[in-house]
């Protein structure tokens, strides 16, 4: 005998909503998200030496800091995530380019006052 709650029977309706269902494993998208944290953190600390070695100072060091982090942040998605951010991240693309934007934004300035400062005032 078939138990009819596991509904082995294969009614039409009971295929379709689990088709779509989606699979989430929450240890593996913190696993993600802190992942694409250090990076950005790396990247934040990365390019605010790359401005202070170069001599950046006013909108050019923020426009340096800008592309750098778009280039990342893009390269990741195509590298890593083909491109596929829900798969990875469940979030959008909005959020996920402006997510701890704060936080790179000054480790970028720390750095890039302290490189600047080393390289050109001392």
């Amino acid at each position: 005998m078939i138990d009819p709650m596991a509904d082995l029977g294969g009614s039409a309706n009971a295929s379709n909503e689990t088709d779509s269902k989606e699979v989430f494993d929450p240890i593996l998208l913190n696993s993600n998200l802190q992942r694409i944290d250090k990076i950005r953190s790396l990247m934040g600390i990365i390019s605010g030496c790359v401005a202070g070695i170069f001599g950046l100072t006013g909108i050019s060091g923020l426009v340096c800091f800008i592309i750098l982090h778009l280039f990342v942040l893009v390269s990741i998605a195509a590298f890593k995530m083909n491109f596929q951010l829900k798969a990875h991240t469940r979030q959008s693309w909005l959020g996920y380019l402006t997510a701890n934007l704060q936080q790179s934004g000054l480790s970028f300035m720390l750095f890039w006052t302290l490189f600047y400062g080393v390289v050109y005032l001392y």
